[in-house]
């Protein structure tokens, strides 16, 4: 019995508590959050076409589909690296230089 407990903690405290906007590497470092993924701007977002984002953050609508973005008054509210500017749904936190293309598949 002690045996099944602990393997059950361990699992349970394995999992990342990745809400939108935490730093992530990969998809699954987002996976507690429903529909989330690990966004080229290595952040936890989701869509939120269906559903409202959290509170704190703006559904705003990006080239491919509507996601979570972290709103802000100012650049101290952002992450290194990103900066608080100005959108159409309020201020939110982007990106201080633009991601490099992916390269292409050959």
């Amino acid at each position: 019995m002690r045996a099944v407990l602990l393997v059950m903690v361990v699992l349970v405290s394995g999992c990342p508590n990745a809400p939108t906007g935490t730093r992530c590497r990969q998809h699954t470092d987002c996976r507690s959050l429903p529909e989330g993924y690990c966004s080229r701007a290595e952040l936890c977002t989701r869509v939120c076409e269906a559903a409202p984002c959290p509170d704190g953050y703006r559904c705003s609508e990006e080239p491919k589909r509507k996601v979570c973005i972290p709103a802000c008054e100012d650049d101290s509210g952002c992450f290194e690296g990103f900066r608080c500017v100005a959108s159409p749904v309020g201020k939110v936190c982007r990106l201080s230089e633009p991601l490099k293309e992916l390269p292409k598949e050959q």
